[in-house]
């Protein structure tokens, strides 16, 4: 398993091709088809990405022999030496071996590098596999929001924290 950063505009459709493969997955029994392809689109666009890349965002992919098989992307979040981790997905065929786990260390020992304090993330309240993961993993949920994301719909999560 490595790590690498995605640092140009063309290196993210990387992250777009394991989306395309992993969101649907993910998200089948918790949203709508129409939220998903609104929200894939909202998100991975590549005019967002790169507009993400360009104010600061951080994507990184992670390859399992050599393949990317996953990705997670943070930036800094408020004045409280606090950074929001936006995503953390994995191919779902590697779930259970402990690379969400690694993951999210390699996510937070970049953050904390850059002299962050804390790290926060959004979870769908229904996602349960990933509240668990969280979890496992030191986090701790701090609120509840209900985020309207325009088209009639909206992102019911759990705010999430953890301490570096």
């Amino acid at each position: 398993m490595e790590f690498e950063e995605l640092t140009t505009p063309e290196s993210l459709q990387v992250i777009r091709n394991i989306a395309a493969d992993v969101w649907p997955r993910t998200f089948a029994e918790i949203l709508s088809p129409e939220q998903i392809s609104y929200m894939m689109n909202m998100m991975y666009a590549p005019e967002v990405m790169e507009r993400e890349l360009k104010d600061g965002c951080h994507f990184e992919t992670v390859k399992i022999n050599n393949v990317p098989s996953g990705y997670f992307s943070w930036s800094k979040y408020d004045q409280s030496g606090t950074a929001k981790l936006h995503k953390v997905y994995l191919k779902h065929e590697f779930h259970g071996q402990g690379i969400g786990s690694a993951m999210l260390k390699q996510a937070e020992q970049k953050i904390k590098a850059a002299g962050f304090r804390k790290v926060r993330l959004n979870v769908n309240k229904n996602n349960s596999k990933a509240i668990r993961a969280y979890e496992r993993n030191n986090f701790v949920n701090i609120e509840s929001v209900k985020i309207d994301i325009g088209n009639g719909f909206f992102m019911d999560d759990f705010v999430m924290e953890k301490t570096l």
